[in-house]
């Protein structure tokens, strides 16, 4: 389970409140030696609704019921982590209106083949009502179980 300071913890709340009634996402950045311990937060665009107007077939939710992340900012994002001697260990969502779950989709986007495509990342998933957090949730693969486990946060 991630280990992250309640400072951190409110940062990434606080996007997920800024970001409603839209998705929010970003990356944890942290160290994994003796544990996975989140050091940093990034908030990034959900670029979710530039696809979606690109190519609705193809991209048929808006970024109030999905999140798209630009592969070059998470690249750019890991250069940087790396340089500091850090790494992305968890990738954040927040569901506007919704609970705290790992979906389908999200299981999909993570672990297209059956296996993550990052197997040392965890998803950290925030829940936010009226604009308000309600609560979040980490989950984590599990190779016993091959599926994606939850850890309660708040």
């Amino acid at each position: 389970m991630i280990k992250i300071e309640e400072k951190l913890l409110n940062e990434i709340y606080a996007e997920a409140e800024k970001t409603y009634p839209n998705e929010g996402c970003g990356f944890v950045l942290g160290t994994v030696d003796g544990g996975r311990n989140a050091v940093q937060f990034i908030a990034v665009e959900n670029i979710q609704d530039k696809l979606h107007a690109q190519d609705p077939k193809r991209y048929p939710r808006e970024a109030k019921t999905a999140y798209a992340i630009d592969p070059k900012a998470m690249e750019a994002i890991e250069k940087d982590a790396k340089a500091k001697g850090l790494s992305i260990i968890s990738i954040f969502h927040s569901h506007p209106e919704h609970g705290v779950y790992f979906s389908d989709e999200d299981k999909g986007m993570a672990a297209p083949w059956g296996e993550p495509l990052f197997p040392h990342l965890s998803y950290l998933v925030v829940s936010v009502y009226s604009g308000k957090v309600k609560n979040s949730s980490e989950f984590l693969w599990s190779t016993d179980k091959k599926d994606f486990v939850e850890h309660t946060i708040l």
